[in-house]
């Protein structure tokens, strides 16, 4: 027989709160990865993953007879093959890769809106070549820093 548990007050009053749920959150911090890190991880992703597809492939017995052309085609599709798995992120590479090259502490808006400030910036002050179509020549100007020539471009 048990006895019913009896609360004592002594003039304290006590607030209890639940615990918090230990549920884990999915956050989606890859919409701050900068798209060019996403591109480099992904195909890093299917490099892997081609090498794989050629590994497993040889271990597959072939006929003899079979033709040279043939290997054509099946690189193709080991390509593309490896392509898809990288698109899908099957392997889970990807996220191990951005891990490395682009941390989770930096995976917010205002270091997102840093980088491609920086990255326009240094885009804006990258020299341009113009092309002319009549003579399809690069215009680069003329050189002064050239010791020893005369206007010409020769020797004096």
């Amino acid at each position: 027989m048990s006895l019913p548990a009896i609360e004592i007050h002594r003039g304290i009053t006590t607030k209890t709160q639940q615990a918090k749920s230990l549920e884990y959150k999915s956050v989606d911090d890859r919409k701050f990865i900068p798209k060019q890190y996403q591109e480099v991880a992904e195909s890093m992703e299917a490099q892997f993953a081609e090498t794989m597809v050629k590994q497993m492939n040889q271990t597959i017995e072939e006929t003899p007879n079979e033709d040279s052309g043939m290997d054509y085609y099946k690189s193709l599709q080991t390509s593309d093959r490896a392509k898809m798995m990288a698109k899908q992120n099957n392997l889970g590479l990807q996220n191990v890769i951005l891990d490395q090259i682009y941390p989770k502490r930096m995976r917010n808006e205002m270091a997102l809106k840093q980088y491609e400030t920086q990255a326009n910036l240094i885009h804006h002050n990258l020299p341009s070549y113009k092309m002319t179509k009549k003579a399809d020549t690069i215009d680069m100007g003329k050189n002064d820093s050239t010791p020893g020539q005369n206007s010409e471009g020769g020797l004096p």
